[in-house]
């Protein structure tokens, strides 16, 4: 059983799409070898454990929530070192590279918790056992073939590439910053500004609250705020890829948290700064949760910090002795997916509507 990079599978009632896999082998069990397959969902990462060798697959995601917290309630099966034999498409290894393992099962058996521990760092994933026939094959994203000539193949993908470079061009020259989720927030009739906080070196957070208090989802709203900024987002990332959960949207100048309240879990806030906020403050949300609170600074610590860490170099910054947990799964699902498709169709209309390249405001 092998599925190439873009085969569509169904596995119980998720469809996902193939964007990764990596083969590896454990050295202290005769170098018996499993393959992972790394999934794009409507639900965010998943990956599926394919292990011919002993019959045992497996769906999990990653569960930052874990951080070395393993209750009486798991029981450890299995552990090892895994060595990485094989790769293809959006995974982040290299041949060779290796961890060492821990698997844990619940009293009944059918579900996991897996340690994988790497040179940068430890990460937990939750998990389910599935049996092999609750995966099915149902399609593949393949390249449409114009013919059988190389020369013809070639001159389409230059065309492309020039294509997808002229648009990329496009997108960042019309946006040129113009695309502000906090400007988007204060001239949109669905949010209400709440409050602001006070970071250091004179920064400052706002905080809206989504359709006046009125019971809404952070999905929902994440969309609204994504399509209101036509999809100019770096990464969007849902906290333990579950529906309505807490999602952060980091662009190339803000960073934004679309959460629950604390005393009202109903209600959706949506608080947002100048990264340069987040580098010089570690101020926890609005009235959010320890736990809110928590992922929102380890998601910025992993998305955001090492590259503000050039911009502001001359400034002091609040996660310098950083020592909190980091966040592995940083985008790549469906929101990013969502941004991207929201982002094209703004590029297709701006050129369907011969708006071109303008110098205004």
């Amino acid at each position: 059983m092998f599925f190439r990079v873009g085969t569509i599978l169904r596995i119980k009632d998720i469809e996902g799409e193939v964007i990764g896999y990596i083969k590896y082998a454990n050295p202290q069990d005769g170098n018996k070898t499993w393959t992972e397959y790394r999934l794009r969902t409507r639900v965010g990462e998943r990956w599926l454990s394919v292990d011919e060798c002993y019959d045992e697959y497996s769906i999990s995601w990653p569960a930052n929530d874990v951080r070395g917290q393993i209750g009486p309630e798991w029981h450890k099966v299995d552990e090892g070192t895994q060595v990485v034999q094989q790769y293809g498409g959006d995974v982040d290894v290299d041949p060779g590279e290796r961890a060492n393992f821990v698997e844990y099962e619940d009293e009944e058996e059918e579900k996991t918790l897996s340690v994988e521990i790497w040179s940068d760092g430890a990460e937990y994933s939750k998990g389910e056992y599935i049996e092999k026939e609750d995966i099915a094959e149902i399609g593949y994203y393949a390249p449409k073939k114009t013919g059988n000539s190389k020369k013809t193949m070639m001159m389409v993908l230059v065309f492309g590439i020039f294509f997808v470079f002229f648009c990329s061009f496009i997108s960042t020259a019309v946006s040129n910053g113009k695309n502000s989720i906090s400007k988007y927030l204060d001239k949109s009739a669905s949010f209400s500004y709440v409050t602001s906080i006070t970071g250091n070196e004179k920064q400052e957070a706002k905080v809206y609250s989504y359709g006046a208090g009125a019971a809404a989802l952070t999905d929902d709203v994440a969309k609204i705020i994504i399509s209101g900024i036509e999809g100019d987002t770096q990464s969007v990332t849902q906290k333990d890829d579950t529906s309505n959960e807490e999602i952060a949207i980091l662009t190339d100048k803000e960073y934004c948290l679309i959460y629950h309240p604390e005393e009202n879990k109903d209600e959706v806030y949506v608080q947002v700064s100048g990264r340069k906020y987040n580098y010089t403050s570690d101020n926890a949300p609005y009235k959010s949760s320890s736990s809110d609170t928590t992922w929102y600074r380890s998601h910025y610590y992993s998305s955001g910090y090492k590259k503000d860490a050039t911009s502001y170099k001359n400034t002091p910054s609040a996660y310098t002795m950083y020592s909190g947990s980091t966040v592995h799964n940083i985008g790549n699902g469906y929101f990013d997916s969502y941004s991207n498709s929201v982002r094209q169709a703004s590029v297709n209309n701006r050129s369907s509507s011969g708006g071109g390249l303008s110098s205004g405001k």
